[in-house]
């Protein structure tokens, strides 16, 4: 049985890390959407600013020191 999820949309930002703002979406009562758009939400935004532009792309380097990819 295969479930569906709506269309994300995406709404463009000036924010610094490339990173747009979030928008109110409908996921599956439970779903693994659900639970960590939720945990997304609850962070305030100052804290999210806090993360590097580059942190996806080096995800390695800061979790365990690799070198940084440019």
């Amino acid at each position: 049985m295969a479930t569906t999820t709506k269309q994300r949309r995406r709404v463009a930002s000036g924010r610094r890390n490339g990173s747009s703002q979030r928008t109110a979406t409908e996921f599956a009562p439970g779903s693994l959407e659900s639970e960590l758009s939720a945990i997304g939400r609850s962070v305030p935004a100052g804290e999210w600013d806090k993360v590097p532009a580059d942190y996806f792309a080096n995800l390695d380097h800061y979790l365990h020191g690799a070198p940084k990819k440019k």
